[in-house]
């Protein structure tokens, strides 16, 4: 969706005075069953057209972009320990608190997404 913004005041000139902005709607999406997932392990859905990766670590739920910014891999069957998830083709580690890459091979983070629980069933948060 696109937002039109108008800003009026001394000395802008109207057509300065315009100004747009991308603003994107987030909606919860339901993946499959919480008890579907064991820990340490995660499993790869698409929803709204996104890749998504969610994984439990510790009892924690993340949810990750199911692609590893080094070479574009798929993350899913990467181990996980901690709350860091390893790219299975080359090892890059990722923090799936907030996407954070660990190591050389690639500075780029990884999106994440909000992840919950409702009535049993794990619900990520995608842009519309």
């Amino acid at each position: 969706m696109r937002v039109l913004t108008f800003e009026y005041g001394p000395g802008r000139p109207v057509h300065s005075a315009i100004r747009q902005q991308e603003t994107f709607v987030t909606d919860f999406q339901p993946a499959f069953a919480d008890a579907d997932l064991s820990d340490n392990n995660s499993r790869a859905v698409t929803l709204n057209g996104q890749k998504v990766l969610i994984c439990r670590a510790g009892g924690a739920l993340y949810a990750v972009e199911n692609r590893c910014t080094h070479q574009e891999a798929e993350l899913e069957g990467g181990r996980i320990r901690g709350c860091f998830i390893s790219c299975p083709l080359h090892g890059v580690r990722f923090d799936l608190r907030d996407g954070t890459s660990m190591g050389q091979l690639t500075r780029e983070a990884l999106p994440t997404y909000e992840v919950r629980v409702v009535d049993g069933m794990i619900e990520v948060a995608v842009n519309n």
